[in-house]
């Protein structure tokens, strides 16, 4: 009897775990060689109910924040919100144009993350992405005319992409970031380095981002480029950071705030000038 048990619960066990594989390989199928880590605390969507990727209106008076699968948006002076998207994916990621009149998303549903872009005042939603891969962190430019976001549509992998923007779509939309493949052992990440959490300059004419370029261990450092397809880059900031970091702008260009625990067994906010 007590083998007939342990085998019927290795049998269940075993059930359970190449179930979980084939739902997990739903999720991954997108991103070359795939690890949690690429998922834990940014990609991955949130499964309990309370808000998360909260973002400012341009009028700094109210923000839009993702809570369970739709974006909602509260005035600070409010103690209620109101309900953006209700959709049939999961919304997330949100940001707002600078001229106030979008809102892009990123939205989970058929086993992909792609683009979405809602009008505010007639909230008309139109997507902006298609082809199944994973299209996340979207950033409108200062002006409103372009976007920049992360997508592994490109061999699997993660790179920033920028794109024009008006009327509610894209076009010529262009890989910023090259190929580089490492010879470093890395064990957590792809061969190939990534390039994620862009942020646009005050004036629209570069970008900062998060890259593992030449990093063996970590999500990589900070570094800095053009707007432009095939510029050159260069780190201003040599650090293992984890999926945290999200680095922002500050108005006046001269320093990036991002988010570490360089030292620490906590996560702290950090101050950078922008050259580095």
């Amino acid at each position: 009897m007590r083998t007939q048990t342990r085998l019927s619960i290795l049998i269940l066990l075993s059930l359970v775990a190449t179930a979980a594989s084939a739902q997990r390989e739903l999720t991954y199928k997108q991103v070359d060689e795939p690890h949690p880590y690429y998922w834990r605390e940014m990609y991955i969507q949130q499964l309990t109910t309370g808000p998360s990727s909260v973002a400012w209106t341009p009028d700094s008076k109210s923000v839009v924040y993702s809570m369970a699968g739709s974006l909602w948006r509260q005035s600070l002076d409010a103690g209620t919100a109101t309900q953006l998207t209700a959709g049939p994916g999961y919304d997330y990621q949100p940001d707002c144009s600078p001229d106030g009149r979008w809102l892009i998303y990123t939205t989970y549903q058929n086993d992909a993350l792609e683009l979405f872009v809602l009008e505010v005042e007639s909230g008309r939603v139109s997507q902006l992405t298609q082809g199944g891969a994973v299209n996340v962190e979207p950033r409108f430019s200062p002006d409103s005319k372009r976007i920049v976001f992360v997508s592994t549509s490109y061999n699997g992998r993660f790179h920033i992409f920028t794109a024009d923007f008006g009327d509610g779509k894209i076009s010529n939309v262009q890989r910023l970031t090259g190929e580089e493949r490492t010879t470093l052992p890395r064990y957590y990440y792809s061969a190939y380095d990534h390039e994620i959490s862009p942020v646009w300059s005050p004036d629209g004419t570069e970008i900062i981002f998060i890259s593992n370029r030449g990093h063996l261990y970590g999500t990589g450092g900070l570094w800095r480029m053009k707007a432009v397809a095939g510029a050159e880059r260069y780190e201003i900031y040599s650090e293992e950071t984890t999926w945290k970091a999200r680095p922002d702008w500050s108005p006046d260009g001269k320093r990036v705030v991002f988010s570490s625990y360089a030292g620490r067994n906590w996560h702290h906010l950090w101050v950078l000038p922008a050259e580095g």
